[in-house]
């Protein structure tokens, strides 16, 4: 087994940038602590090893999405909702964000393997079209990539993660001419105002009409959308760091704009189509609550999100969780493990919005039986790090357990503990892929590596390691 010592990012003394000195406030950001951002900064103008081999990372990504700024190409954009190839149902206008549920397909040519979601049933034969394939089913784990594809979800996917390799590039860019530097900010520019801002491509602040089933009738405004959108919270952070790196580029005008389109989405996420989402309760509530947390304290209103994370304790922590730490309802989806893990991620995003604004302790909350998100994390870890063998079925996969490095970073940076570090380090190195339902960052995300690589992963600038551990 290779032994790989894995250096910890310690804050060290920086070079001068065009724009900020280190006299200057750091960035406002809640999902990513903003002093620990500045450490990363500092250690890749420091030269420190591990910060830079993952900075050279994301420069290269950075520069596969510099393209001409008229043109737009799936890989490098500038994406906007008017590039989805699906037909527009009656009433939905092409700026309004449109897809199809991931699992659905049409009743008339279901999958073998196909089973409903948990309570849910498979239509009788008789009820369905055979001519139209109306109206679709939805088969739990079974992907339609085809209709995924037509929809807006891989666009808004491929933009997100545009903006944070452009923003993040910006924000620690060093030993590059000023030129690149402006030049990955430009291109961060373009691609914002390209889905938010200008007409004609901006979308429209909803998702009425995200995550439709086609049906015989026209969709109605409703909430599925959400879960496709579950990179808004950390968007606004790097959009934050593109602010304070390159006001010059993203102007005070673009900013104000900007958080106008989102305060048009909050007053949406607040309204009765949208409040179907929060009163979910599986990983679709826990997911929102990410969202709303975050655009509210994006947006200043700290009663919003603290209501926000307060419901994250108690109609998250206290119904999902057991005493004994199982995620119960996740437990019963066709691909557990993934879920399972799904849904913790969305909990501990939760927990650190809320440590990082000040607004609530759900890290430290405890339900009226022990229910805690500590007590979830615990649960997993022994069948994450192969200590023990998943007592679960699943539907088409062996259990993968990358979705549990992020949690275990953040869960050793919370409660100071190098074995979750470990942990981190070793469901990496033995994980084949993340899991469904995770979504693989588009492969101009990462050039040339995976996002299963321990030492290269992004993560080590946005959330540095505490720890140096071997595995």
């Amino acid at each position: 087994m290779t032994t790989m010592a894995v250096l910890v990012l310690f804050a060290v003394s920086s070079m001068a940038h065009p724009h900020h000195t280190e006299a200057d406030t750091p960035p406002q950001t809640f999902l990513y602590e903003s002093t620990a951002l500045m450490q990363s900064r500092a250690a890749v103008r420091a030269g420190e090893p591990q910060a830079v081999v993952a900075y050279q990372m994301l420069a290269r990504s950075a520069d596969a999405l510099l393209a001409p700024h008229t043109s737009w190409s799936p890989s490098t954009g500038p994406w906007s909702v008017l590039n989805k190839s699906m037909a527009l149902p009656a009433g939905v206008s092409r700026n309004e964000y449109l897809s199809i549920g991931i699992y659905n397909h049409p009743c008339s040519a279901l999958p073998a393997k196909c089973k409903p979601y948990p309570g849910g049933h498979l239509l009788p034969p008789a009820e369905c079209d055979t001519t139209t394939g109306l109206p679709w089913e939805p088969c739990d784990g079974i992907r339609n990539q085809d209709a995924i594809t037509e929809g807006d979800a891989p666009r808004a996917s491929s933009m997100m993660h545009a903006v944070r390799t452009l923003s993040l590039a910006t924000f620690l860019c060093t030993n590059r001419t000023a030129t690149q530097c402006d030049a990955w900010a430009e291109r961060a520019a373009v691609v914002l105002r390209t889905w938010y801002l200008e007409a004609p491509t901006a979308m429209e602040p909803n998702l009425w009409f995200g995550q439709i089933v086609p049906h015989k009738t026209p969709p109605s405004k409703g909430h599925g959308g959400f879960i496709e959108w579950t990179e808004t919270t950390a968007t606004l952070d790097h959009v934050a760091l593109l602010r304070y790196a390159a006001p010059n580029v993203w102007t005070e005008d673009d900013h104000a704009a900007f958080l106008k389109w989102y305060t048009s989405f909050l007053e949406y996420m607040e309204s009765k189509p949208a409040s179907g989402e929060r009163d979910m309760t599986n990983n679709h509530g826990s997911w929102f609550d990410v969202m709303w947390q975050g655009v509210a304290l994006s947006l200043g209103n700290h009663s919003v999100a603290t209501e926000a994370a307060s419901e994250v304790a108690t109609r998250r922590v206290d119904t999902q969780i057991l005493a004994d730490g199982r995620e119960w309802i996740e437990l019963e989806r066709a691909n557990p493990s993934g879920y399972c893990q799904y849904n913790l991620q969305a909990l501990t995003l939760n927990a650190d919005l809320a440590r990082n604004s000040g607004v609530f302790d759900l890290w430290g909350h405890s339900g009226p039986k022990g229910q805690s998100i500590r007590g979830a994390l615990d649960w997993l870890l022994p069948y994450a790090v192969g200590k023990a063998k998943w007592p679960y079925s699943q539907n088409s996969e062996a259990p993968s357990w990358g979705g549990m490095f992020e949690i275990f970073r953040r869960a050793s940076v919370q409660f100071n503990n190098a074995s979750y570090e470990q942990a981190a380090c070793q469901v990496l190195k033995s994980s084949r892929a993340m899991p469904e339902p995770f979504v693989a960052p588009p492969t101009i995300d990462v050039v040339g590596v995976s996002p299963l690589q321990y030492t290269k992963n992004l993560l080590n600038l946005l959330v540095p390691p505490r720890f140096a551990v071997e595995c």
